[in-house]
């Protein structure tokens, strides 16, 4: 099963692995999601993955994708709004109960259960993740190559939000549990202070397979994600223990138990992302790769 990752928003401007590991615009504040440096990271990680002639091809691209990976949070949010940043999340326990078998993975049958407003406030991530896979398969089947770069950035920006697991959560920010604040502090800040402990992703991925069902196969990527939620709070709760104040210690001690939770879920997103990539070339007809 793979580990799940990588936006705080209500209002929103807007793991037991755990225990093994302790054992033109003013741009806005990033409708959050990893921070914008992860973003680039997990993209610049998943052009690793895939084989071949798309490998060379992703290389070649790989810097463009990496800066690309931003968008979403930067220039889409800017330009969308809150329309942008209802895509970056679901709420999967608003909609069912785990293990979330009851919701539709299409879109317009989910639409007809929920309710435009409903299916709204619970998030669209998987749907927009869909949308966008579809856009680059149409771009490969068409040999449009100049345009396949910046749809797989944009696509790897809201897969790396679907292993992120306070992304599929109602308590995305731990404001039912009395971790008010977690979500930033550990996707964003815990990131930041230790980003020299995260540049070599690409060696913790794994190559990039096929899937025929790309839609349940991002369904089933962000419900393992959902899985690591609880222990995540766990992790916040451990490292405010005996430390007052959102400091050093405190930082110190979350990375300790959530650090490599962190750097694994990123590799994953990776992974998941060159799946996909191949996926689409497959699905596009394996095309001629310039």
């Amino acid at each position: 099963m793979p580990i799940g990752f990588g936006c705080l928003n209500r209002a929103r401007w807007a793991w037991g692995l755990m225990v093994a590991v302790a054992l033109g615009l003013p741009w806005p504040a990033p409708a959050d999601g990893w921070g914008l440096e992860a973003h680039v990271l997990i993209n610049r990680a998943a052009c690793t993955t895939v084989p071949g002639p798309l490998r060379r091809f992703f290389m070649r691209h790989q810097a463009f994708i990496g800066e690309h990976g931003k968008d979403p949070d930067t220039v889409f949010t800017v330009r969308e709004g809150e329309a942008e940043r209802m895509r970056h999340w679901i709420d999967l326990d608003e909609l069912d109960r785990f293990p979330f078998r009851n919701i539709p993975r299409n879109y317009e049958k989910a639409l007809a259960k929920y309710g435009r407003e409903r299916l709204k406030e619970a998030g669209l991530l998987p749907w927009r993740i869909a949308e966008l896979y579809a856009r680059l398969v149409q771009a490969m089947r068409e040999s449009d190559w100049k345009r396949v770069p910046l749809f797989a950035a944009h696509l790897g920006h809201y897969v790396a939000d679907g292993h992120q697991p306070l992304h599929t959560t109602t308590n995305y920010d731990g404001q039912l549990t009395g971790n008010q604040g977690i979500h930033k502090r550990f996707e964003n800040e815990m990131i930041r202070r230790h980003l020299g402990q995260y540049q070599d992703l690409a060696a913790f991925t794994q190559p990039a397979q096929r899937t025929a069902d790309p839609v349940g196969f991002t369904f089933d990527f962000m419900i393992d994600s959902y899985v690591w939620v609880d222990n995540l709070l766990r992790a916040d709760t451990l490292a405010r223990h005996g430390v007052h104040g959102y400091h050093d210690a405190y930082y110190a001690a979350l990375y300790v138990f959530a650090g490599k939770l962190a750097k694994l879920s990123m590799a994953q997103a990776a992974t998941d992302l060159g799946s996909l990539w191949y996926s689409a070339w497959i699905e596009a007809g394996q095309p001629k790769v310039p």
